[in-house]
């Protein structure tokens, strides 16, 4: 049997898998017991393990940070394929099905989960039991690796299997996109602020996650401050002027796609009548930020390569009382480094008169697009979609990040939107076969497949 034809014959025993796993709201959180990032996280991987003793796979759990499930009884590894279990937070009003039940549709999988990443985790699943059931034997054995707080950003799950296992040599995520990619831009998050002793400003508040552009910013000052303009109002009582700006949100990788709140309001306010010292937050604010600029070139960071271009979030703030906290976020091509970037910040923000705070973050992440593991996938990828493959760049991390060699590798296709993270998310039936597919294909020729009798 081929392996096209074996997915789509065993599709409702994948269907009845999925359905076990998305009916438990696996949101990484705080440990509780003998459960690292809660129990509902160790049900699900529970679970899932269950699932894949039940399919023939040789399984191991490891303290519930991460579990795996390997083709073979013997014989470590060449190929990881590295998937999650954990789920984003849901606000059931906004969905349409239930969020934690599996719901099918006119060819598409509602609930959370179905494509980020417990859809992705079981085409993995399933495609290296069609590589078995089709009768191929493999040079190599496989592992599919699944970790339990990758939404969290903790990384706590792969360092503990790290710790306990080793990452095989070859390693791709089913948790991104099509066709692969292989180049991640570096990230720093920045914390900086100061004392001002602003005579108008009494307060400024915004911003809720650093890796997003903010989409509002409120502001009370003394007296009446006469302000206006398209997104701003201004509303004086009380002896005081309460404001709110209204932006764009946006992803803090595309900043592009937003409009920051805070500069908006402070390009305006800079143009009122204030203080010499109110206007001297703003300058120091702004000396950073100019209002509409992405690309840190007022810190001295604007770069672009082929990686793609800097990107640069000012993301957070809260002054109150004379103290001001912010926080930053950037997104840097390979042609940067953490050091450099935290430098130049550094002494952008001294010069403008405020104290850098701190800065955390990663390098760059970049893999040999001309290496055979890349090549094969590309290979793979554009013969089963009939596509043409190319190498792609992002500002975003992914799951393989900090693992040498790691792609990314589907399972979204270019024009899909899976509304991954948002209410109603979903997964057509034919790109889930489609991903396994070409995740079976992947394994065949990366592992020295062949089959055990005559086709």
């Amino acid at each position: 049997m081929e392996i096209r034809e074996y997915l789509e014959n065993n599709f409702e025993q994948f269907k009845a898998a999925l359905e076990r796993l998305i009916k438990i709201p696996s949101v990484s959180g705080e440990a509780q017991g003998r459960y690292p990032f809660g129990k509902s996280c160790g049900e699900v991987l529970d679970e899932f393990l269950k699932i894949c003793g039940e399919n023939g796979f040789y399984t191991r759990n490891y303290d519930y940070f991460a579990g795996s499930a390997d083709l073979y009884e013997n014989g470590e590894p060449e190929l990881g394929i590295l998937a999650h279990l954990d789920v984003v937070p849901v606000t059931e009003k906004d969905w349409s099905f239930p969020p934690f039940e599996l719901t099918e549709q006119n060819g598409v999988l509602y609930g959370r989960g179905v494509t980020d990443d417990k859809g992705p985790l079981l085409a993995a699943l399933f495609a290296m039991k069609a590589v078995r059931e089709c009768g191929y034997k493999l040079k190599s054995n496989v592992r599919l690796i699944a970790g339990c707080s990758e939404e969290t950003g903790s990384e706590k799950d792969i360092e503990t299997y790290c710790e306990r296992a080793k990452m095989p040599p070859m390693v791709f995520t089913p948790d991104a996109d099509f066709p692969i990619i292989t180049t991640e831009k570096g990230m720093m998050r920045f914390s900086f602020g100061g004392s001002f002793d602003c005579e108008k400003i009494i307060s400024i508040k915004g911003g809720t996650v650093v890796n997003a552009v903010p989409s509002e910013v409120a502001a009370v000052l003394d007296g009446e401050v006469k302000l206006s303009g398209d997104g701003i109002t201004a509303k004086y009582e009380n002896g005081k002027t309460e404001i709110v700006c209204k932006g764009v949100s946006a992803h803090a990788s595309l900043p592009e796609q937003g409009e920051n709140a805070f500069t908006k309001l402070f390009s305006a306010l800079i143009k009122c009548d204030l203080p010499e010292n109110d206007k001297r937050l703003l300058t120091a604010l702004l000396g950073l930020f100019p209002h509409g600029e992405t690309d840190g070139a007022a810190l001295g960071l604007d770069c672009t390569d082929a990686s793609g271009t800097t990107t640069c979030v000012f993301s957070i703030i809260d002054f109150e009382k004379g103290k001001l906290s912010c926080k930053a976020d950037m997104r840097f091509p390979v042609s940067l480094n953490k050091a450099a970037v935290t430098e130049n910040f550094r002494a952008a923000a001294e010069r403008a008169g405020l104290e850098f705070v701190s800065a955390t973050g990663s390098e760059p992440h970049t893999v040999d697009t001309e290496g055979d593991f890349v090549k094969t996938l590309l290979d793979v990828y554009g013969e089963v979609t009939g596509l043409t493959p190319w190498c792609k760049s992002i500002g975003g991390g992914t799951y393989v990040h900090g693992i040498e060699g790691g792609v990314a590798f589907g399972p979204e296709f270019e024009g899909e939107d899976n509304r991954i993270h948002g209410a109603d998310e979903r997964a057509k039936i034919s790109s889930l076969l489609t991903s396994a597919e070409i995740y079976a294909k992947a394994i065949v020729k990366l592992c020295g497949g062949r089959p055990t009798f005559e086709k």
